[in-house]
């Protein structure tokens, strides 16, 4: 969040005069890389060219941004690192079902002639009837589609090289976020590099005047509903084990990993502790599930009924079908390849030979 006033930058000086001349809407551009809750809706209402685009920027940054900027950097320190190669699978096969949901939801919305507000508030009537042709639809959607397109083309084609890009990405991602991290402390504590340059670029990272609620904050935030999204966890296996392995056991899942579907749609962070006891095909699809639609009846069912209470079930329907597409997805383009991964894992002893097998 420190790095938002550069991101933003960013955004609005490359990726959004690119997706302005494909003819989308610049708003997706910001989406497609910031979080809606994380500062993306508020960047989206600034480079948004309507209404249209600036609601479907928010449908796009609950599944895309919320990926880059959160799932991402936090995921991959909480998991071993044995259990990169199959995040990098999940993730990369659950960005293809993404232009799908914001699809559906867009569609919801159209055919349901639904208001919407038009502006940033949580109080107020929603005023403007949402209305767009399919032909900009899939315009707003076609730099998405683009790289969904070549995403399925190298996990099929060149799966190794695209799981090391995202390792790659991935350790890029999570050296910058504690560079920008050690940098704020020291501001923060030092007034180091305002004395230095003269000018601290970086948001603060602490509440202060203008913000009552800055990054630390959001931290805290997520600290506490993780205290009430563990314990949740722990009981749903304590005490529904048998109807999870019973369940999980119709559609392939193991205990462990029919928990995590369950965990993922609270929030991802949840089902992420998690994933240490599923085997690697429940790896890849719960990650991939998460893709689209983590937080479904958490943070992002929070923040629409807020800021636009009116789309909730567009908001709920797109995103857990792109969840259920991105399964397909996996199953289709990922799982021969994890499952060709376990077998060296097993084979090098970096998953013990009974381990993740029933007695």
């Amino acid at each position: 969040m420190a790095s938002i006033p550069f991101i933003s930058k960013f955004i609005e000086h490359v990726f959004g005069p690119m997706f302005d001349k494909i003819g989308a809407d610049p708003a997706i551009a910001a989406t497609s890389i910031l979080a809606t809750d994380m500062g993306g809706y508020q960047l989206a209402d600034v480079l948004k060219e309507s209404y249209e685009g600036w609601i479907m920027a928010m449908i796009v940054g609950f599944m895309a941004g919320a990926t880059i900027v959160f799932t991402i950097p936090l995921g991959l320190p909480m998991l071993e690192k044995r259990d990169h190669k199959y995040m990098a699978l999940g993730i990369l096969s659950g960005l293809l079902a993404i232009p799908f949901g914001a699809f559906v939801s867009t569609t919801i919305m159209l055919f349901s002639h639904m208001k919407v507000r038009t502006f940033i508030g949580t109080t107020g009537a929603a005023t403007h009837v949402f209305s767009i042709s399919f032909t900009s639809v899939l315009l707003n959607l076609l730099p998405l589609i683009i790289f969904v397109v070549i995403t399925a083309i190298g996990l099929y084609f060149f799966s190794d090289l695209m799981i090391k890009l995202f390792i790659i990405f991935g350790k890029i991602l999570d050296t910058c976020i504690k560079l920008v991290f050690v940098c704020s402390v020291v501001e923060i504590f030092t007034g180091f590099f305002t004395h230095v340059f003269g000018v601290w670029g970086f948001d603060p990272i602490m509440a202060d005047k203008e913000d009552n609620f800055r990054a630390l904050e959001n931290a805290g935030n997520i600290a506490i509903m993780l205290s009430g999204a563990f314990p949740m966890v722990y009981l749903i296996r304590k005490y529904f084990s048998n109807g999870l392995t019973r369940v999980g056991g119709k559609i392939g899942l193991s205990e462990a990993g029919s928990a995590g579907i369950i965990a993922t749609i609270a929030n991802i962070l949840a089902m992420f502790k998690l994933v240490k006891d599923m085997p690697p095909k429940d790896k890849v699809i719960n990650i991939s599930f998460g893709v689209s639609s983590a937080f479904l009846l958490g943070d992002h069912l929070s923040y629409t009924a807020n800021f636009q209470p009116t789309l909730i079930p567009a908001v709920l329907i797109g995103k857990l079908s792109a969840g259920i597409l991105s399964i397909i997805f996996a199953y289709i383009l990922c799982l021969p390849k994890a499952r060709k991964l376990e077998r060296i894992d097993r084979q090098a002893g970096i998953i013990g030979l009974d381990e993740y097998k029933k007695e």
